[in-house]
């Protein structure tokens, strides 16, 4: 399959542009901000849910002290 002459030339555009020493440092702090995002999405958002339903009613088993602590 053939890739239409304009798509190549904004392909290799974006190319050049991302090849650019001038944009290494914004370009970093992006990929920073998306793999933030994706781990978040993937690892911290189901963590946090699961947690949530594991230990919903937020009340500690500890009868040790009457100070709230975590469990014993």
């Amino acid at each position: 399959m053939a890739v239409p002459r304009q798509m190549r030339a904004l392909l290799q555009a974006v190319n050049a542009l991302l090849r650019k020493r001038r944009y290494h440092a914004a370009l970093a702090m992006l990929k920073g901000f998306r793999n933030g995002a994706v781990y978040g999405a993937k690892i911290r958002g189901p963590h946090a849910l699961v947690m949530t339903f594991l230990f919903r009613s937020g009340r500690s088993t500890c009868t040790c002290s009457l100070e709230p602590c975590l469990p014993c």
